[in-house]
């Protein structure tokens, strides 16, 4: 981990040890901050493929940003991909569905660890 990840998990470890059994307000706070450092962490240590360097687990197969990836064309671009799929031109491309599929699940485990297993 780097350090910056370190920090998150010791932040997160403090706020729900030592900080949340100070009273019902304290523990509310302290646990909504443990949480959104637990998300931060989470997100961190998976980021989505494309930020790593190869296939966009978000994009369309020309690398772009179907359905919500990023890309170099920006906003624009989304917004074209999308209709593009509400359109139909994308219903028979099964590796968009497969990179879809695999944004959303790591998405959902981002934000709630029960939801779905571990992304690869």
């Amino acid at each position: 981990m780097t350090d910056a990840l370190d920090l998150i998990a010791m932040a997160e470890t403090t706020l729900r040890e030592r900080v949340a059994p100070g009273g019902p307000e304290a523990r509310y706070h302290a646990l909504l901050a443990a949480n959104a450092l637990a998300t931060a962490h989470r997100e961190l240590t998976h980021p989505p493929r494309d930020a790593a360097g190869s296939d966009a687990a978000d994009g369309n197969a020309a690398g772009g940003s179907a359905a919500g990836g990023s890309t170099a064309e920006g906003p624009a671009q989304a917004v074209a991909d999308v209709a593009a799929i509400r359109a139909g031109r994308h219903d028979d491309d099964v590796t968009l569905h497969a990179r879809l599929l695999a944004a959303a699940a790591r998405r959902a485990w981002i934000a709630d660890p029960t939801s779905t297993g571990e992304p690869e």
